[in-house]
């Protein structure tokens, strides 16, 4: 009984190390993002902050005088995300987006989103990976 019992909890160490390994390469990226964002009521609204973010406009004071999120008071930073942690719409489109980049708004159920990506930091193998899904 004592082997069959060694025997299992092998398994269930082996999958548990590598089952998140391979599920990372089949669905998701091998990235995390650090974000910022402006979240408004409007679609309106954020075509008018989009527009002056092309003209100029510092995206950082934007999102301090008009986001509605909480993380205005970082200038809209949400530091490092990975896929699954996210809204889904939001999450697709902060990464399909480059390095210093602003989305098209993004509507969610809280709003509309202007989205910025300021870092990217790529996982360059799967102890870096597990260790950063796991937290530790």
């Amino acid at each position: 009984m004592k082997v069959v019992l060694n025997i299992l909890c092998w398994i269930l160490v082996v999958f548990c190390m590598y089952f998140p390994f391979a599920y990372f390469h089949k669905d998701m990226d091998k990235k995390e993002v650090k974000i910022s964002h402006i979240l408004v009521e409007t679609q309106e609204k954020a075509l008018d902050l989009q527009k002056e973010i092309k003209e100029g406009k510092s995206f950082e004071e934007l999102a301090e005088k008009y986001s509605l999120c909480p993380s205005k008071e970082k200038k809209g930073d949400i530091g490092y995300n990975m896929r699954g942690r996210l809204l889904p719409e939001f999450e697709n489109a902060a990464f399909k987006l480059n390095n210093k980049e602003v989305s098209e708004p993004v509507k969610t159920e809280e709003g509309w989103h202007l989205i910025k990506i300021y870092d990217i930091k790529y996982f360059s193998d799967k102890e870096n990976f597990i260790q950063k899904i796991f937290n530790i």
